[in-house]
C-alpha cells in the first residue's frame, strides 16, 4: 500500500554539531507573539524563543532543545519534543512519564523505547494463527521504516495521557533497545533500515516518537492481508520459544493507532504553534501543541489561513502530497513534517561546500549569503498560496550554538521531485494537520496555515 511508502518518512540527517559559540543578538522580541529570553553570565550565552499560547486542557508544550540525556553527545538540531504519560490500562497510578518524545506529523502512532516503560509490565499484543495468510500464532512485532533507519519491536497496549487528553487501550510500539532480545530484527527489517536500526536514545535522538499524521492507523490493507510482496514487511508474528519472526496479517484493530483519533472530543487533527526565531536561531524554542481543529475556542482556523488538500487517491503517484513551485522548479511530491529537521529539496545551484558539517557528504546547503526565495504551494484541487523562506549556510548556523533554526536546508537523499517542509517551516506559524476519516468539513486529509 502506498501509504506505507509515502507517509512513513521521518528522521532526516541530524546535525552532530555541538552547542559552541555565542549568538549574535539577544533580548527583545521578533513578533508580538514571540518572547526572546537571554540568559548566561558574561553575555548572551542562551537565547530562548517562547510562544506560550494558546493554553487549555487540550494543549501541551513543545520544546526544541539539544535532546534527551543519552542522545547524541554533541546535541541534536530542530527536533520538537513533547512529554507523555503512559499507564497500565485502566490504572491511574501505575504510570511512567516520558520526556523528549519526538513530535512527528508525518508518521502514525506512539513508539517509545522499551526500557522506558519496562516497570509497567505491559502485556503483549497476540497474533492469531491464520493459514490463509501464512501467519503463525505469536506476539505482534513491527518494523517501522523511516527515510534514514527503522525501529523494531513488539506491540503493547496502554493508556496514553498528554496535556489533558487521553487515549485508552492504545496499541503502540515498544522500540526494542534490549541487546539480548529474544526476537532480534529479521533480515527484511535490517534491509528496510539500511543497516541503521534506531534502537537507543543515541540512535533515535529521542526517547520515543509521537506520530500524529493524517490517518488513523499506520498501515491498512497491506498489513491486513499480509500482502508485503515487492516491499518490506511491517507486521510480524513472533512465536514463543522461537527466535524467528514471520511476516503477519494484522487486523486493523491491532495495528498501531494515531493516538489523537482516540481522544474523546478533540480527535480530528492538531495545530502546531511555534515562535518566530532570530536569524541565527535559538538555543531553545518552546511552542504549543493544540489538539482538535474547530472543536474549541483555541483551535479555530484563522480566516486568513488557506487549506491545502493533499492528494487522497492511493493510485496516484502524488498520494498524500501537495506540490511546491520554486521559480521554474516544481516539486510535485511535497509535504509538511515536524519530524524532518530541515527543509529538504534538491537544487544544484545551492552550494554544499560546508566545513563544520562535513561538506558535500552531509547534504547540508552552505550558500555564501542567505538564499531568499518565494515558494508556491499547490494542492490537489489547484488551490495556491505563497510562502517566503530562506536558507542560511549550515556552517554559520551550526557554529552559533543554537538548536532551533528556521533557515536550515539540505538534500538528505531526497528524490528530485520532493520538497520536505520540515521543522523550519513551523517557526512563526500556526499549522493545522487534519486526520482523514474524522468528523471534518471538508472530509479529507489537509494542511491549513
Amino acid at each position: 500500500m502506498r501509504f506505507v511508502e509515502r507517509q512513513v518518512r521521518r528522521l532526516r540527517a541530524w546535525s552532530l554539531v555541538g552547542a559552541i559559540g555565542m549568538l549574535a543578538a539577544c533580548g527583545g522580541a521578533t513578533t508580538t507573539s514571540t518572547t526572546l529570553i537571554c540568559s548566561g553570565s558574561g553575555g548572551c550565552g542562551e537565547q530562548v524563543a517562547v510562544l506560550d499560547a494558546p493554553t487549555g486542557p487540550n494543549t501541551t508544550e513543545i520544546v526544541v532543545d539539544s535532546g534527551p540525556p543519552g542522545a547524541f553527545s554533541l546535541g541534536v538540531t530542530n527536533v520538537p519534543y513533547v512529554t507523555v504519560k503512559v499507564c497500565r490500562p485502566g490504572s491511574a497510578s501505575d504510570c511512567v512519564t516520558i520526556d523528549h518524545v519526538m513530535l512527528d506529523t508525518g508518521s502514525i502512532g506512539l513508539r517509545v523505547l522499551k526500557s522506558r516503560v519496562a516497570s509497567l509490565g505491559l502485556s503483549d499484543v497476540p497474533v492469531a494463527a491464520d493459514t490463509s495468510s501464512a501467519t503463525p500464532a505469536g506476539r505482534a512485532a513491527e518494523c517501522y521504516p523511516f527515510v534514514l533507519g527503522a525501529v523494531w519491536g513488539p506491540l503493547a497496549t496502554a493508556d496514553l495521557h498528554i496535556g489533558g487528553e487521553s487515549a485508552t487501550s492504545l496499541t503502540f510500539q515498544l522500540i526494542d533497545d534490549d541487546r539480548a532480545t529474544a526476537h532480534p530484527a529479521p533480515a527484511n527489517c535490517q534491509a528496510a533500515a539500511n543497516g541503521a536500526l534506531l534502537d537507543s536514545a543515541a540512535m533515535l535522538g529521542a526517547n520515543g516518537i509521537l506520530g500524529i499524521g493524517m490517518v488513523n492507523i499506520d498501515c491498512g490493507l497491506t498489513c491486513l492481508n499480509n500482502a508485503y510482496s515487492g516491499g518490506y514487511a511491517l507486521y510480524y508474528s513472533c512465536p514463543a520459544g522461537s527466535p524467528a519472526c514471520a511476516p503477519a496479517a494484522m487486523p486493523a484493530a491491532s495495528q498501531v493507532r494515531n493516538p489523537v483519533s482516540l481522544f474523546a472530543v478533540n480527535n480530528n487533527g492538531a495545530m502546531i504553534a511555534m515562535p518566530a526565531l532570530p536569524a541565527l536561531g535559538a538555543t531553545v524554542a518552546k511552542g504549543r501543541l493544540v489538539f482538535g481543529i474547530g472543536t474549541q475556542a483555541n483551535n479555530q482556523i484563522p480566516l486568513a489561513a488557506t487549506m491545502y488538500l493533499v492528494d487522497p487517491n492511493p493510485a496516484s503517484p502524488s498520494y498524500l502530497y501537495v506540490a511546491t513551485q520554486v521559480g521554474s522548479r516544481r516539486y510535485p511530491n511535497s509535504y509538511v513534517d515536524t519530524g524532518s529537521n530541515a527543509m529538504f529539496f534538491d537544487d544544484v545551484a545551492l552550494p554544499k561546500a560546508c566545513q563544520v558539517s562535513a561538506g558535500t557528504a552531509s547534504g547540508w546547503y552552505c550558500p555564501p549569503t542567505a538564499w531568499h526565495q518565494t515558494a508556491t504551494f499547490i494542492d490537489a484541487l489547484g488551490t495556491t498560496g505563497t510562502v517566503e523562506f530562506s536558507v542560511e549556510s549550515a556552517d554559520t548556523l551550526f557554529s552559533s550554538g543554537a538548536s532551533a533554526f528556521a533557515n536550515l536546508g539540505g538534500t538528505a537523499g531526497q528524490p528530485a521531485d520532493t520538497f520536505v517542509w520540515g521543522m523550519p517551516f513551523f517557526y512563526g506559524r500556526k499549522v493545522f494537520v487534519s486526520i482523514w476519516g474524522q468528523v471534518l468539513s471538508p472530509n479529507g486529509p489537509w494542511y491549513a496555515f
